[in-house]
């Protein structure tokens, strides 16, 4: 399918719009993974709240697509918050609609965000499919493993 996508940095002015894709590439991505509980203590105003906040801090960078005006994707990437991460960047969120998958916006909202320096990230081990793009751009999983809030299994992945 042939898709013609921006990437911009998100500006306060974005965070619903960035919330409201960000929630609904959850429900697309860990609808069988999550717990339904996990999504209904979601409360999308709050998520707005916070995303406009982190945007306007700028303590990490907040990328997002827009095909025809929608959002269809969201990045976020700073500073690596492990203290034994093996690079400064870490790739928080990248998260497409499912409407786009293997239109290559993931891979715009990836390079937007890391500018192709070193960095980490962590993934579902459940996740063939984020494994899969990550694994093809470069990435591998670096041995190191944690449970997340909500007891899913996750792979560190870098890139060097």
């Amino acid at each position: 399918m042939e898709v013609v996508a921006t990437v911009r940095r998100a500006l306060p002015d974005d965070a619903e719009a960035f919330s409201a894709c960000h929630y609904a590439c959850w429900q697309e991505a860990y609808g069988e993974l999550w717990e339904p509980e996990r999504f209904a203590s979601l409360d999308p105003q709050e998520l707005a709240r916070i995303r406009r906040q982190e945007i306007t801090d700028g303590e990490f960078d907040h990328w997002l697509a827009e095909v025809d005006g929608e959002v269809a994707g969201i990045a976020m990437a700073g500073p690596a918050g492990d203290d034994d991460s093996p690079t400064e960047l870490e790739l928080y969120a990248i998260y497409v609609r499912e409407a786009f998958y293997g239109t290559g916006i993931a891979t715009k909202l990836l390079n937007a965000a890391t500018q192709e320096s070193p960095v980490s990230l962590w993934v579902y081990r459940d996740n063939p499919r984020a494994s899969a793009f990550y694994v093809n751009r470069g990435f591998i999983p670096d041995g190191a493993e944690r449970i997340d809030p909500s007891g899913i299994l996750e792979l560190r992945f870098v890139r060097r």
